[in-house]
């Protein structure tokens, strides 16, 4: 028995010493050219998809970036892409479009704006990326959600493309309870809802919507016409409806429901490589311990009033020993700041002292490294306008939020915050002594805001851990897997059956239409005993009476 067991264990020793490990044969000599392109948007809409480019990249294909020269700076970090200029972006931020959202102006009235903006060099972007495309050999487009162009010129050229955003947005994958229309997104879900807005929501917001964008939709159609696109006027989706949507989001983040085949959630993406605190930061953060981080992303313009009740709410927080300083990211909004602010203490403050940084508790800069500082354990809360990169960073690490949403999916984003307990949403109407207090609230160890924050916090460091390889992976699966642009394995089969086969439909009518014959039956049966049996009973009662 012992010689059997001892020859059964050198067995299974030589078996692991000579195992042979499995290695991916499908690249062989055989390696593509992958291209991302988007312009506006900030970080939020670059650097996640550039870090699972930059993955494809590190695998050996060729990857290049196509994008204006402003944003060619989010290129500049990774040594395996290849950036390309195509020319100046559309100066949206000297038009009155983000100032009017950020002022509270509905989406519906800014929407055709915002188009006839975005397609500013829509000629000249479709000629440079058609021509980089076709004499490039460009295997597979990645084609930011704004970048429409991109998709345009891969249709043209019948090259395969993914689209890249950072919110679901498919019909497939959306439910009668989820808002994801671009109109509708102040409320995640119908959950909390009013019926009134649901009710506007679902039967007079899209045909408002769809009125007020004609004239703007028609015109861009016009224009691609005029290149020899085939455009025509139905909704995006059409255009990419058999294309993947590689999607920087997940659960918690956005209302859970069914995935459709086409969507792949990979995120939370954040770059594992970040610019360290300035020497300035680290100097001022060392001698702070409960600091408050003001930040309003790159695109945000917010108005004078919202400055100043920030500003107040900030200077009342550092009066009453709430928090003991603040850092506020102004990026360009200095002009935007009052020339002096009073607390409720009576205390005037001159502004231009404020941002000139006299005040040692205070640092006001242009430009701040973000997570460098949310990283930092002296930072205890992130005023936020509550984009989704921002929110992202805070809760990878682990700081609560307080929300000031503007547009866009910043007041849906808010409104999860809040309801999930991760932040509060300030009250623009309410006196900035009380909402102060909130510092308290948000900070306090034991309470109920950290310890969904540390929750968050496991879950988003859980899935950001892979994140870009799993966005590298579904881009080799199109690169090699496509077949004429379509992924055949994904295409449910629903779409090759008729509606009534594929909801089984036919099968409901059939078991109806066997109940109702049965049930006929039965009651043919039933009626012809009842008469057989009437006439029995009155041929009785005639004998009965002879």
């Amino acid at each position: 028995m012992k010689t059997g067991l001892t020859l059964l264990s050198a067995t299974l020793i030589c078996a692991t010493v000579n195992a042979l490990e499995l290695q991916p044969t499908f690249r062989d000599g055989n390696y593509k050219h992958v291209v991302f392109s988007a312009s506006i948007g900030g970080s939020s809409h670059h650097n996640w998809a550039l870090s699972i480019l930059d993955e494809v990249g590190q695998r050996g294909h060729r990857a290049s970036y196509l994008t204006t020269t402003k944003e060619t700076r989010f290129g500049r970090p990774y040594s395996t892409i290849e950036t390309v200029d195509i020319g100046a972006a559309v100066n949206y931020e000297n038009d009155t479009m983000i100032a009017d959202l950020c002022d509270g102006k509905s989406i519906a009235d800014t929407l055709p704006q915002m188009i006839t903006v975005l397609a500013t060099n829509y000629e000249r972007d479709y000629a440079i990326l058609l021509d980089y495309f076709k004499h490039n050999k460009v295997d597979l487009a990645l084609c930011d959600h704004f970048m429409e162009v991109c998709i345009d010129a891969a249709t043209t050229l019948n090259i395969p493309f993914i689209r890249t955003s950072s919110f679901e947005m498919t019909s497939e994958s959306s439910a009668s309870y989820v808002n994801n229309r671009i109109d509708s997104l102040q409320y995640p879900t119908t959950e909390f809802e009013p019926f009134y807005s649901r009710f506007r929501s679902k039967f007079i917001s899209p045909w408002t919507l769809l009125y007020k964008m004609y004239p703007a939709v028609t015109e861009i159609v016009a224009r691609k016409r005029a290149l020899g696109i085939n455009a025509k006027f139905e909704p995006p989706e059409e255009t990419w409806k058999n294309s993947i949507m590689l999607i920087n989001n997940v659960f918690g983040y956005m209302p859970a429901r069914r995935i459709g085949s086409m969507a792949e959630h990979v995120g939370p993406i954040i770059p594992k490589s970040y610019a360290p605190l300035t020497a300035d930061l680290e100097s001022y953060l060392s001698l702070h311990s409960n600091v408050v981080y003001a930040g309003f992303g790159q695109n945000a313009i917010p108005p004078k009033k919202d400055v100043l009740f920030v500003l107040t709410t900030l200077l009342e927080g550092l009066e009453q020993g709430y928090i003991d300083g603040f850092i506020w990211s102004i990026f360009n909004s200095a002009k935007l700041f009052p020339e002096k602010v009073t607390t409720s203490s009576g205390t005037t403050y001159a502004v231009h002292d404020i941002l000139n940084n006299r005040n040692p508790n205070i640092l006001m800069m242009s430009w701040v490294p973000q997570t460098a500082i949310l990283l930092h354990p002296s930072t205890s809360v992130f005023i936020s306008h509550g984009g989704l990169g921002s929110w992202y960073e805070s809760i990878y690490a682990g700081k609560p939020m307080l929300m000031l949403p503007f547009f866009g999916d910043q007041p849906g984003n808010s409104f999860t915050i809040e309801h999930e307990g991760l932040g509060f949403i300030l009250n623009r109407k309410a006196d900035p002594a009380q909402v102060s207090r909130l510092f308290i609230e948000v900070t306090d160890k034991e309470g109920e805001i950290i310890k969904n924050v540390k929750r968050m916090q496991a879950m988003t460091q859980i899935h950001s851990e892979h994140g870009i390889m799993r966005g590298a992976d579904v881009v080799e699966e199109v690169l090699y897997t496509h077949k004429g642009g379509i992924l055949p394995h994904r295409v449910p089969a629903s779409t090759r059956m008729s509606f009534m086969k594929a909801n089984n439909i036919d099968l409901y009518l059939a078991l109806v239409l066997g109940i109702v014959a049965t049930s006929s039956l039965v009651a043919a049966g039933v009626y012809k005993s009842y008469q057989r049996f009437s006439q029995h009973t009155k041929m009785q009662t005639k004998l009965k009476n002879l």
